[in-house]
Parts: structure tokens; C-alpha cells; sequence
């Protein structure tokens, strides 16, 4: 009798040992509007101007042939920027490339400290996987998770990986609403957003990016006047790691961190500021 019921119950661990495996990694479908909105940007060029390191990141859009606009959201995701990020997985730089993916183009891990190198690394890995998947969805999915988080078959990819496309997505938007159709100009400082010299604060964070955008699309409902950006950073705890989303706000002209606080306080009903 004892037997059994230590048969049956193993057989139950390995049931549901094996349904929660599946739930970790059930695959999903990419969503449809991010898809149609990644599949334009590769139709229709933009004209993109005032981006930090932008005559390298169009250089190697260029070489590379991937959209502009694609390539600026990942660095801006990634690394807001800075060429000297480093994530605690050792992922170095704009466009945070692993020492170990970029050897196989021949870039040495200090290498990855200089911004030419770094995109041309980022960008040619991005390249490939675009190359293989035949979908900027998904090619955007795998540069975070590599290709065995996505199924070009099926069409379909992990939660964490679509994740990062959502996340990645919301920097796209950014960088789309200050473009316009492609077209000659004369005037090489029109439609500039001047993102070296932006300054902002984390007005909060949150541990789950689902949260984290519906908070983002409800404060910016109730100040507009304010913008408010979102950023990914991994939290190292005592024994294991997460990633948490940083809303933040735009420090600019009289619209001090302090006035930002108290306008965030009094419109919403949060209150997330030192006073």
C-alpha cells in the first residue's frame, strides 16, 4: 500500500513538474501591432536626427542593412546610450554585446569599449538573426534571449523574450514620434532629440514590466506637460537576480525634480519623492 501511494504520488511531482516546465516556457504569439509597426519601419524610411553616436549607428544601418529606427530603439533599451554600460552578466556597452558574441566578428572584449566596434558588433549580430528569422519581431526577440527562445516554424517565442520586444518597443515609439518621411533637408539640426543632454530622474520602479507600463501610461495621461520615459535595469539580490523598470522623468527648463514630485503627488495621488 505504501508503495503505491509513493508511486502515485511521484507520478503527480513528475505531472506537474512537467506542466510547470511547460508553463515557463510556453511560446506565444508576437502581437500583432508591434509586428505591423516593426514590419513599416523596414518599408518606410525615416528621417532620424540628434542621436548620440548617430553618424555610426546610420553607417552601420547602412553596411548592415537594418533599419535606422530599429537600431536606435535597441541602444536606447539597452544602454540609453552609454558606451561604457555593463550589465551584471558582463554584456558590455551601447548596444550591450556579450565579449563571447562578439569574438565570433572578430572584436576583442575591450574592444567593445569603443562605440564603432560596439555597434558594428551589435548591429552585425542583430544583422544575422534578422537574416535567419526573416522577422524583425522575432530577430528583436532573440538578440535578448538568442535563438532558441523563438520558433520561426511556429512563429512563436518565450514570454521573457516578447517581453523584451514590448520593452524594446516602447524606445521605438520614442524615436518615431520625432521623425518624419524620409526626404532631403538642408537644415541638419530639424527634428533633434538631443538625448545626450536629457536629464532625468527615477521617479519610481517596478519589478514587473506589466506594471510598470500600465503606471507609465497612466501618469503621462494625467501630466502630459511631463515626459516620462522607462528603463530596464537587472537588480542583483542575495541569491539571484531580476530586472526592474525604472519610470522616469524628464528634468528640463522649469520643470525642476521637485516640481515634478509635487505635480506627480497632487495629479495622481502617489507620492514617491523624498520631500
Amino acid at each position: 500500500m505504501m508503495k503505491q501511494i509513493s508511486s502515485i504520488l511521484l507520478l503527480s511531482g513528475l505531472i506537474l513538474s512537467l506542466f510547470i516546465c511547460q508553463a515557463v516556457h510556453a511560446a506565444i504569439m508576437p502581437d500583432p501591432v508591434i509586428k505591423s509597426d516593426l514590419i513599416s519601419i523596414f518599408k518606410t524610411p525615416v528621417e532620424v536626427k540628434g542621436y548620440p553616436y548617430q553618424d555610426l549607428l546610420a553607417d552601420a544601418s547602412r553596411k548592415y542593412n537594418l533599419s535606422l529606427p530599429y537600431i536606435l530603439a535597441v541602444v536606447r533599451g539597452e544602454s540609453f546610450f552609454d558606451s561604457n554600460a555593463i550589465s551584471s552578466k558582463g554584456a558590455i556597452g551601447l548596444m550591450q554585446v556579450m565579449p563571447s558574441t562578439a569574438s565570433i566578428y572578430g572584436i576583442s572584449k575591450q574592444e567593445l569599449y569603443v562605440p564603432k566596434k560596439n555597434i558594428d558588433a551589435g548591429v552585425h549580430y542583430l544583422a544575422d538573426l534578422y537574416t535567419k528569422l526573416e522577422d524583425p519581431y522575432l530577430a528583436l526577440a532573440a538578440y535578448y534571449c538568442g535563438p532558441g527562445g523563438v520558433d520561426k516554424k511556429t512563429f512563436t517565442l518565450r514570454k521573457d523574450c516578447n517581453e523584451y520586444v514590448h520593452y524594446i518597443y516602447r524606445h521605438l515609439k520614442k524615436i518615431m514620434a520625432k521623425t518624419k518621411p524620409h526626404e532631403k533637408t538642408t537644415d541638419s539640426q530639424t527634428f533633434v532629440e538631443q538625448v545626450d543632454t536629457i536629464k532625468h530622474f527615477e521617479l519610481t520602479s517596478f519589478d514587473n514590466f506589466l506594471d510598470a507600463t500600465q503606471f507609465l501610461n497612466f501618469i503621462s495621461t494625467k501630466l502630459p506637460e511631463i515626459e516620462f520615459d522607462i528603463f530596464r535595469n537587472k537588480a542583483l539580490l542575495a541569491d539571484h537576480e531580476r530586472f526592474q523598470y525604472q519610470i522616469l522623468s524628464r528634468v528640463d527648463g522649469s520643470l525642476t525634480r521637485e516640481n515634478i514630485c509635487n505635480l506627480v503627488a497632487e495629479k495622481s495621488g502617489f507620492l514617491f519623492c523624498d520631500q
